[in-house]
């Protein structure tokens, strides 16, 4: 009993050194700066607001134009106690929560404060949610987004800017460990999909170093889940699968760029392919 103990203590300790969150990066606008890292299973984004401001501070990803098409996160904090929100960018100049837009919140909060004229959110919000009003945020590419803030004593979601500007993330894949041997280390990775662009259907071939459950899934680039595959085992070595872009989950897809993911125990792999009809 004692050697099973030690070694899921041992295997808990393995786990944790493998596994490590990316480096804090920062980046500011207009009075608020926004450090941000990717955590260490590559799903989630964990993010600070710090603004010049006793009111409401926000953060907006992949604008299309100015807050348009923004999965825009806002919050304040009031006699201690924080709120946030998750919105969606309905016009240039306009945003929404999403679920007053029929989606669903997908921000959580960690830690607020206000002192000294400065209000701090701390949060994590997940890169790839199935809510069609979340844009996908997908490790190794950079997007744009909008820093606001609002004026002093502003403790809600809606009141005017103090000030905003513009600046860009890049969502790094956290980093393994130094301390294993790379070569022996689990892996799931796409290696590319063939034609691409493709005109209807496309086959994609990947790698799992070990068999282990596998999910496959494609978004499109509002976030939206169009395609769905799981494999309670899948066998290691290289496989491949091939998509019928007449087989998405709601209606057929349309032109233009989908994410393809692959998640298992082993790791987790991203790619861009391109449907042109």
């Amino acid at each position: 009993m004692k050697q099973i103990i030690i070694i899921l203590f041992f295997l808990a300790d393995l786990s944790s050194t493998l596994l490590a969150q990316s480096a804090w990066q920062t980046t500011s606008a207009d009075g608020v700066a926004f450090e941000y890292r990717t955590s260490a299973d590559g799903l989630s984004l964990e993010g600070k607001l710090n603004a010049e401001t006793s009111g409401w501070v926000g953060v907006g990803f992949n604008p299309t134009n100015v807050m348009q098409g923004a999965n825009f996160i806002i919050g304040y904090v009031s006699n201690g106690n924080p709120s946030i929100r998750d919105d969606w960018g309905t016009s240039a100049t306009t945003h929404a929560s999403d679920l007053s837009l029929g989606g669903s919140s997908d921000v959580t909060i960690i830690e607020g404060t206000e002192a000294g004229g400065i209000t701090s959110l701390h949060f994590t919000l997940p890169l790839v949610t199935e809510d069609s009003f979340d844009r996908p945020l997908m490790p190794g590419q950079s997007y744009p987004i909008i820093l606001a803030r609002g004026s002093n004593g502003t403790d809600n979601f809606t009141g005017g800017h103090a000030g905003a500007g513009f600046a860009e993330v890049s969502i790094l894949t956290a980093p393994v460990s130094n301390e294993d041997n790379l070569a022996t280390q689990a892996i799931t990775q796409i290696r590319g999909n063939y034609p691409n662009p493709f005109n209807g259907v496309t086959t994609i071939k990947y790698f799992q170093s070990k068999a282990a459950p596998l999910r496959i899934s494609i978004y499109n680039l509002r976030g939206q889940l169009v395609y769905l595959q799981e494999h309670a085992n899948k066998a290691a070595g290289e496989a491949e699968f091939t998509w019928n872009a007449n087989d998405s989950i709601s209606q057929p897809s349309a032109n233009g760029i989908y994410l393809v993911r692959l998640e298992s125990p082993t790791g987790y792999s991203t790619h861009r392919i391109s449907l042109i009809r």
